[in-house]
């Protein structure tokens, strides 16, 4: 076992040895010291799903992801789990139960090595609620396999979800739920339960003065120890509402699959934090192209699109006295995802975890000393057609036969406080106004540290007709975050 755990953490600890530890996104004096009050991990939308022929568990669909995660967690000692919602890909019991058959295996008795209770904090997402029982896709799927109508509600977990949770995870399912690790609160709601239950049950547990709130009673809280909020997808504008009495709330959700490499996956509303909670999915939903303003269309080698290597991630949670730290882990070939979220507890303006203090911390990627682009021509038999924008007329090069360029781009790992995310590059033509723009994600973002594929080199194809004029042309690359902090460029010329 901490064999295993080492072999995980050789990506982490590449990034942390150029400053002999971790790496936390906060100022100089906000790294926490001793052993954390409580620490849980997080995952999401798992997606278990069975064969639509057989009723068995697909192996593409499988819980290796499930397992590695869970092992991982069990390694740290976590005090609890967080998973919120989507376990079931079609709905449906076995799915369902091929999860708790992992938990049961690595958390016997809910207990972990050391004999401490591993609290199960889980909330259920659309899949389970509608997978099996929606009109086409999964749902048709589910019908075929069970024609029999006692059959099939049999095996639904929508259908009496009460006692199939029961029966499988050995507790009850509430809608909305209260339960307590070490002291701390953590509050559920399962998919589609009105946002007034959450939000009652909260202003009811939480100690504090009563006061009226916006569309709705709400509570003023005494202390700044934070509670917990569990949903699977973003809240809806009402609790939003009902959430803004309390700034010591922070939020987790799920649904969306977004790569948490992206430091943008903090939603702020009412100034609480909600936190995106990324795909720990056996198919490895990428979640990086999708709904980024940053990058542009390019081709990547060994890859279908920009950044689709097939990243399983989660979190791990260490709860302090004085502050929160949020490590962002992937679990498939492992390691960590950059620098940790760290959240000093108190009143701040602004909160410690908005885009605007996250951009004073995030630091700027660098290239190391003496790295170089690679650029060479492809033959791709394109031809570039030009014309004089006044004349109309063809010049001395139209009809002239122009070959892609493909970028080999090094990584740029020169500052380890500061994790690349994508590389804005520039290619130059003979006049001012020549100049093409695009950016592409840096390989292997999603994964972690030093697990980047080929060594990290990120490769960009540029077809010829894209190209400015002029045979004498000048590509620069400069290093971007996330949140779009840049460090220098370099550039290299070329004959096109």
């Amino acid at each position: 076992m901490e064999m295993a755990r080492r072999r995980f953490l050789i990506g982490a600890a590449a990034f942390g040895s150029f400053m002999g530890g971790r790496l936390f996104a906060v100022p100089i004096g906000w790294k926490p010291s001793g052993k954390p009050n409580l620490m849980f991990g997080v995952i999401s939308d798992t997606h278990i799903r069975t064969m639509s022929t057989s009723g068995r568990i697909d192996s593409k669909w499988s819980v290796k992801y499930l397992d590695k995660a869970l092992s991982y967690f069990r390694d740290e000692n976590v005090d609890a789990v967080v998973h919120c919602g989507d376990f079931a890909h079609l709905g449906q019991l076995e799915e369902m139960q091929a999860h708790a058959d992992v938990w049961k295996c690595v958390f016997p008795d809910n207990r972990a090595p050391d004999g401490h209770e591993v609290v199960k904090l889980f909330v259920t997402g659309n899949h389970e609620e509608l997978g099996a029982i929606q009109g086409g896709g999964e749902g048709a799927f589910v019908r075929r396999l069970y024609p029999d109508q006692n059959e099939w509600r049999k095996h639904v977990l929508a259908i009496d979800m009460a006692e199939k949770w029961k029966h499988v995870w050995g507790e009850d399912f509430s809608a909305a739920w209260h339960k307590q690790v070490k002291g701390y609160n953590f509050f559920g709601m399962q998919w589609g339960v009105e946002s007034k239950a959450i939000a009652d049950l909260i202003d009811a547990s939480i100690d504090g003065k009563r006061s009226k709130g916006v569309r709705g009673r709400s509570v003023k809280s005494r202390s700044t120890q934070p509670f917990f909020v569990l949903r699977h997808d973003y809240p809806d504008l009402a609790l939003r509402r009902r959430m803004a009495a309390h700034p010591n709330a922070v939020g987790f959700f799920g649904h969306l699959h977004y790569s948490i490499a992206n430091w943008q996956k903090i939603y702020f509303s009412g100034g609480m934090p909600w936190i995106q909670v990324p795909s720990c999915h056996s198919r490895g939903y990428p979640g990086l192209r999708d709904l980024d303003p940053l990058l542009s269309e390019t081709k990547i080698e060994g890859a279908e699109e920009a950044g689709s290597i097939r990243a399983r991630q989660g979190m791990v949670v260490k709860v302090y006295d004085d502050m929160m730290v949020v490590e962002r882990l992937e679990f498939s070939e492992g390691g960590s995802l950059g620098p940790d979220w760290v959240m000093p507890f108190g009143k701040y303006a602004p909160h410690p975890l908005s885009r605007e203090r996250l951009m004073k911390v995030i630091g700027k990627p660098e290239f190391r000393n003496g790295a170089r682009l690679e650029i060479c021509n492809c033959d791709d038999g394109q031809v570039l057609q030009r014309q004089d924008t006044e004349t109309g007329k063809g010049d001395k090069e139209s009809g002239m036969q122009r070959s892609a360029v493909r970028i080999r781009i090094p990584l740029a790992d020169g500052n380890p406080n500061s994790r690349v995310y994508a590389y804005e590059v520039t290619v130059s033509g003979g006049g001012k106004s020549q100049k093409l723009v695009k950016t592409v994600y840096a390989a292997g973002c999603n994964m972690g540290v030093g697990h980047e594929p080929n060594g990290g080199v990120t490769t960009l194809e540029i077809p010829g007709p894209e190209l400015p004029a002029g045979r004498n042309l000048t590509v620069s690359v400069r290093p971007k975050t996330s949140l779009g902090t840049a460090g220098r460029q370099i550039s290299s010329r070329f004959k096109a």
